[in-house]
């Protein structure tokens, strides 16, 4: 997918990323016109949407329907798929979602991320932003309908008008962060703090827990939500706890049924000590790091492009600048003509010449297939870095 034209960084939905997390991150709404202008439909279509409801194998998990604010239970638009007669799994009957859709039902699609190129990329961007997890949601709602009844989402929601319009009505924040979701009734939460319409290519940022509600006005609206929980400090520190827990130190199977070891409160009190020693001695900058780099990592962002980097290896042109890939290498010592390598649980010796053109490139440099191998003639070069690129040790210099 192109995405030249689709978000390329959080500042194109929220602006001014300082003035973002100081005055409205977590504190109160962010309404703003025309963000995505003439670019947004680039997301995602409602052909597209089509398209998902048209798979013959698309699970209830990722497609909920709403009517008069309420969930439609999944049985209405579902049904079991049998390969022979043997019952496989439940799956989404596309007639029956349109038809709820005519009779006034508002579609959500879960984890769009999962399905276009496009979804996953915004997924990709707000996890490098905020090193944890996301999704984003479809909302297709009929002209002149309701969506969901007024409720908070315990996320924050980056909200992207696609197509139509909708009205919102936005009450106030809580001081505090509210567990799970919640509906309410309109007469419980007074006056909305905020009534507008989005459009095409508005944004709005809705912080955790913010009540609200929105409606189709005169054509079909669709909109993305792209819901965050960035991790607290107790999830970041467990994470660097469980990190630290897989010293082998740790390994052991204590027997904690009556009646205990008699050393059992002596080893926990040791390794209790050891947990603590290696707390106090932490890197907490590199730790940091890897905090960050594994949350960017998430499940549902990246695009890997595997069969892409495999099949480009396989026509390797002798000028194709290459360089070390992020995946683990370790080179052993030689047995004076040939290096032992381990990557990705592959064991293989290489001439020694060729450890050291990898120990050069440790550095982030690139170098040409035809030069990789020096000593050699250019065919036999290039054939050493095809089978390494293969293996995820090379990529292209150009390559994200």
């Amino acid at each position: 997918m192109d995405t030249s034209t689709t978000p390329q960084g959080f500042e194109d939905l929220v602006g001014d990323r300082q003035v973002f997390f100081q005055e409205y991150f977590n504190l109160k709404p962010l309404l703003r016109r025309g963000a995505l202008d003439g670019r947004a439909r680039d997301l995602v279509s409602v052909r597209q949407l089509d398209d998902i409801v048209a798979m013959q194998t698309v699970s209830p998990a990722y497609l909920r329907i709403a009517k008069d604010g309420r969930g439609v239970p999944g049985k209405a638009y579902t049904r079991t798929i049998s390969d022979r007669g043997a019952g496989l799994t439940e799956a989404v009957v596309a007639e029956q979602v349109y038809e709820l859709f005519r009779s006034g039902g508002t579609v959500t699609w879960n984890a769009l991320n999962h399905f276009l190129p496009s979804a996953r990329h915004l997924a990709e961007m707000f996890a490098a932003t905020f090193a944890c997890e996301s999704e984003v949601v479809a909302f297709l709602t009929p002209a002149g309908r309701d969506g969901y009844a007024p409720h908070h989402d315990p996320v924050d929601v980056y909200v992207i008008q696609i197509e139509g319009t909708k009205d919102w009505r936005i009450w106030e924040p809580p001081a505090g962060r509210r567990a799970g979701k919640v509906s309410y009734r309109p007469e419980d939460l007074g006056a909305p703090a905020i009534e507008t319409t989005l459009r095409a290519g508005d944004v709005l940022y809705l912080p955790y827990g913010t009540p609200h509600a929105a409606a189709a006005k005169d054509q079909v609206s669709l909109h993305l939500s792209v819901t965050v929980e960035p991790r607290r400090w107790r999830d970041l520190l467990a994470d660097t706890v469980q990190h630290l827990l897989a010293d082998p130190a740790f390994d052991g199977f204590p027997h904690l049924a009556e009646p205990a070891a008699p050393d059992t409160a002596a080893t926990l009190g040791a390794l209790s000590a050891r947990l603590a020693g290696l707390l106090t001695g932490l890197d907490s900058a590199g730790e940091s790091s890897r905090l960050r780099e594994s949350g960017a990592a998430r499940a549902g962002a990246g695009r890997p492009r595997e069969f892409e980097r495999l099949a480009s290896a396989d026509v390797l042109a002798p000028a194709a600048l290459l360089r070390r890939s992020p995946v683990p290498l370790e080179i052993g010592p030689s047995d004076g003509a040939r290096s032992a390598l381990l990557v990705n649980g592959h064991r293989l010796a290489v001439p020694d010449a060729v450890a050291e053109a990898l120990r050069a490139l440790a550095d982030g440099r690139a170098v040409a297939a035809a030069r990789f191998f020096p000593g050699v003639d250019e065919a036999r070069s290039v054939h050493v870095a095809q089978g390494l690129t293969r293996l995820g040790v090379l990529e292209t210099a150009d390559r994200n």
